[in-house]
C-alpha cells in the first residue's frame, strides 16, 4: 500500500488548528522572566543651608580643627583662642595630648596668651565655637634647649625678668627642678641672686611670650665676688 505522505501532513495541520483538545494536548514551552530587583536608596539628612562643603563635613562627622589660631585667654583647663574675628572656647581634660612646635612633648602649663595654637577635636554644639580638644600644637614654643645670657632686671619668688643683648628682656620660670649655681659651679639659693648680676639661663624659649620654662641651670657669674686687686705700694 502506498502512503501519501502530503496528505497525513494536511491532516495533522488541520487537525491542531480545528480540534481544540488536540491542540490543548500539545504543551509548549514556556519561560517566565525573571524580575530585577529595584535597589533602595537611602538618602542622607542634610541641614538646609549649607554649602558642599559643609555638607560633606556633616556627613562624615564632627571633626572639628583650628589652623594657627591665637590663645586670648587662660582659664583652668580651658583656652579661648580667636581666629579670623571667630572666638571658640577649647576645652582641655586628662586624655588632651599637648606638642611643641616641632613635635615635642608639651604641657598645658607652657601655653600662655598671645600663643599661636593648633588645635584638634570634636565640636561640642551646633554654632561650632565650642571644642573638645585631643590635641593641641604651641607653635610659639620650641623644643630645643636655648641659652640666654643677660643682666637681672627684677626679681621675684620664682621668677628672673633678664636684660638680654640681643632678644630684650626674657622672663624665667624657676620650679624646685632648677639647679642655681656660682661661676665656679657651687650649688647657690634664691636669695643669693641679686639684681644686676650677669647670669646665664637653660631652658624651654617662648618666642611669642618672650618666657624661659622648664629651665635646668641657672649660673650666676656675679658670685662668688672677685677680690679687688691689692695696689702694689
Amino acid at each position: 500500500m502506498k502512503i501519501n505522505i502530503k496528505k497525513i501532513t494536511a491532516y495533522l495541520l488541520f487537525s491542531f488548528f480545528v480540534i481544540p483538545g488536540l491542540r490543548n494536548t500539545i504543551p509548549l514551552a514556556t519561560v517566565s522572566p525573571t524580575a530585577t530587583p529595584t535597589p533602595t536608596i537611602v538618602p542622607i539628612k542634610l541641614k538646609p543651608g549649607l554649602n558642599l562643603l559643609g555638607k560633606i563635613k556633616l556627613a562624615i562627622g564632627k571633626r572639628s580643627w583650628i589652623e594657627k589660631g591665637t590663645v586670648t585667654a587662660i582659664s583652668g583647663s580651658t583656652l579661648t583662642v580667636t581666629k579670623e574675628g571667630i572666638t571658640y572656647t577649647v576645652s582641655t581634660d586628662a586624655n588632651t595630648i599637648f606638642r611643641r612646635r616641632f613635635g615635642g612633648k608639651g604641657q598645658l602649663s607652657e601655653i600662655t596668651a598671645n600663643d599661636t595654637v593648633n588645635v584638634l577635636g570634636k565640636w561640642q554644639d551646633e554654632e561650632k565655637t565650642q571644642i573638645l580638644t585631643t590635641h593641641i600644637r604651641d607653635l610659639s614654643i620650641q623644643k630645643r634647649h636655648a641659652t640666654f645670657f643677660g643682666t637681672v632686671k627684677t626679681k621675684g619668688d620664682t621668677t628672673l625678668v633678664l636684660t638680654t643683648t640681643t632678644r630684650g628682656e626674657q622672663t624665667v620660670i624657676i620650679t624646685t627642678s632648677t639647679k642655681l649655681v656660682n661661676r665656679k659651679m657651687e650649688e647657690i639659693t634664691m636669695s643669693d641672686i641679686q639684681i644686676g648680676n650677669r647670669v646665664r639661663v637653660k631652658g624651654i624659649w617662648d618666642l611669642t611670650s618672650k618666657t624661659m620654662s622648664e629651665v635646668s641651670q641657672i649660673k650666676d657669674f656675679s658670685i662668688p665676688l672677685k677680690p679687688s686687686p691689692t695696689a702694689t705700694p
